[in-house]
């Protein structure tokens, strides 16, 4: 029964890696986060969210960029319910903060799951100089990775603090596509949490 299990397992990482698209890619489930009730009470706030990445077209794409984006917008409204917060277009990525308010913009740099060093492909440029090491060649590996800024204009200031968020997730392929999703998800629910935490660090009072 083991040198079946064995054979099995074998003959799914061949399969997998003969047919693997380049990305595999799955809308974000909603993850259970409390919301920081109070936390930049009243305050206007701009959000910008930019999808910098460059997916290959024989990627398995079950997410466009827009359903990504509109996860990590819904996300943020969640947690930060106090705020007067404002989604504005991507197009306004590259354009001046305004004054008198607080604008984060988050760039993605990557939101996607690879067999082994495919992960490499499609990772965006947006600002940061991300450090992921090497990626484990016989395992799945999620990405996700972010580059925020955050202006703090308000009282007629001009503060600006950046970081890049970055999360790898890697487990073996004994469960094939279903092991590469779960891999996605704990990358992205480590890399919001990273993500809310540089947020209230940069703006708690």
């Amino acid at each position: 029964m083991k040198h079946l299990f064995l054979v099995i397992s074998f003959i799914t990482i061949v399969f997998c890696s003969a047919n693997a698209q380049k990305l595999y890619i799955w809308c974000p489930d909603q993850h259970n986060v409390k919301q920081r009730a109070g936390f930049l009470d009243k305050e206007s706030v701009d959000l910008v969210i930019f999808d910098g990445r460059s997916i290959p077209s024989n990627s398995k794409v079950e997410c466009k960029g827009t359903d990504v984006e509109q996860a990590l917008k819904d996300f943020i409204q969640h947690v930060y319910p106090s705020c007067k917060l404002t989604v504005l277009p991507d197009s306004s990525y590259y354009k001046s903060s305004a004054p008198d308010k607080i604008t984060i913009k988050i760039g993605i740099a990557a939101y996607q799951a690879g067999f082994g060093t495919d992960i490499s492909v499609g990772i965006g440029s947006v600002g940061g100089k991300f450090s992921y090491g090497v990626f484990p060649k016989g395992e799945w590996n999620g990405l996700v990775s972010y580059y925020v800024q955050i202006f703090d204009n308000r009282n007629g200031g001009a503060k600006k603090m950046s970081k890049e968020v970055s999360s790898v997730t890697s487990k073996s392929n004994l469960w094939g596509y279903k092991t590469a999703k779960a891999c996605l998800f704990t990358s992205y629910d480590r890399a919001n949490i990273d993500l809310l935490s540089f947020i209230e660090d940069s703006l708690m009072q």
